[in-house]
């Protein structure tokens, strides 16, 4: 793995230093993605970005408790047959902050590169989570039928990709849709979905799609739906785009009333909204760590938290059972690290001996649910690829199991 002494933070990095800062430290809109850039504007997008305000409601905080537990006893091996300790992991993955919960109480906590308790972080793709998880829930209202297509609903993708899909495959993106010009970006999947969503400036001469709504009917079906997992945010954005036109609500106030007014959340959450105020509902998400950690220890809890019953039990109940792992196995991101995953409702599903499952955001942002151990770890991070690299990501990925195996023993 990478040496500790390596990864530096914002701070030591320089970056907005000084009033003004140096030219070459300076984070903007346009280089708030990459690294190192992003080891600063992931605590910052409110300076940074436009966005909707999701309130946390007038009730008291749901304080945590706490549990004395020494996490520097749980070890586990890389793929290289290495071992390390948990606080290894830590350190060496760019952590900016990270909570354990074991029984609904603090067992661990710690925040690195000046983040604090309260500060905002971005989920990145975590937030696919957040809009599935209420996609589900007004499913199971009875606000949409699962096996309805998508055009039925949004006449507007009627000629797109999506148009004959049914919203359980966008759920669980096994649509066959891709992005019309091929123009992969890196870190946003494609140039022009990422200007036309805002993450990235408009060049001179850009004539195409300016917000959400005109670029989703842009894509192109390549194959047949339902065969196996492509990963793809703008199925996300048909989701929120479907529960937003059917309740005439933003994604922010749905969230607020169904979810954040009753967590017992610490903050208003925000999301990053695009040029016509519609909300990122695949990448956009900010809250402070122990609120990701409440929206988690909710679903551990089958849905109830905070003397609510939030998410009922059998939302939760099916979200637990997962996916297809056939089509999870036939996808592009299949590798060794993620066999028998399936993905459901846009969660990632492990299907391991504890039924954990998981989201998984750019930069290196998880939260990781454990049933069986009644565990819950919330990580934000700010690593300088959409992925960690090689190591490092397995590490992690064998550092959450390891310690619900300890818990749970």
């Amino acid at each position: 793995m990478a040496d500790s002494q390596t990864i530096q933070t914002a701070q030591e990095l320089g970056l907005m230093a000084g009033f003004p800062p140096e030219p070459d430290k300076l984070v903007t809109h346009h280089n708030q993605l990459l690294g190192p850039f992003n080891r600063w504007s992931f605590q910052h997008e409110l300076q940074l970005n436009r966005t909707a305000d999701v309130w946390r409601g007038n009730g008291p905080v749901a304080e945590f408790e706490y549990a004395d537990f020494d996490i520097a006893q749980v070890t586990y091996q890389n793929r290289l047959g290495e071992r390390f300790s948990f606080l290894d992991m830590v350190e060496l993955t760019h952590t900016d902050a990270i909570v354990v919960l074991h029984r609904g109480k603090i067992i661990f906590e710690k925040y690195l590169n000046g983040m604090q308790s309260h500060s905002l972080h971005a989920w990145a793709s975590g937030s696919k989570s957040m809009s599935g998880t209420l996609a589900a829930l007004l499913a199971h209202e009875g606000l949409f039928d699962l096996d309805e297509q998508v055009a039925f609903y949004l006449p507007e993708l009627q000629n797109s990709g999506f148009g004959d899909a049914t919203i359980r495959q966008v759920m669980d993106m096994t649509t066959a849709v891709w992005f019309a010009d091929d123009n992969i970006d890196p870190v946003s999947e494609n140039l022009m979905y990422s200007i036309a969503l805002g993450w990235k400036e408009k060049p001179a001469d850009y004539s195409g799609p300016q917000s959400v709504y005109e670029f989703l009917p842009t894509m192109k079906k390549i194959g047949e739906h339902g065969v196996r997992f492509m990963y793809l945010t703008p199925n996300t954005d048909v989701l929120a785009w479907l529960i937003k036109r059917l309740l005439n609500q933003t994604l922010a106030e749905i969230m607020q009333a169904r979810i954040w007014s009753k967590l017992g959340a610490e903050r208003d959450a925000f999301w990053i909204v695009d040029p016509a105020a519609a909300e990122t509902s695949g990448s956009g998400l900010l809250s402070t760590l122990r609120d990701k950690a409440r929206f988690g220890q909710m679903l551990l809890q089958k849905g109830q938290f905070n003397g609510w019953q939030i998410i009922p039990v059998e939302v939760v109940e099916d979200l637990e059972k997962g996916g297809d792992q056939e089509a999870f196995a036939r996808s592009p991101v299949a590798n060794p690290s993620n066999q028998g995953y399936s993905y459901h409702n846009q969660w990632w599903m492990t299907h391991n001996a504890h039924g954990a499952y998981q989201t998984l955001g750019y930069g290196g942002q998880m939260l990781y649910i454990d049933p069986a151990a009644e565990m819950v770890i919330a990580k934000f991070s700010s690593y300088p690829t959409p992925t960690p690299a090689g190591n490092e990501f397995y590490g992690m990925m064998a550092a959450f199991p390891a310690l619900g195996m300890v818990l749970a023993g």
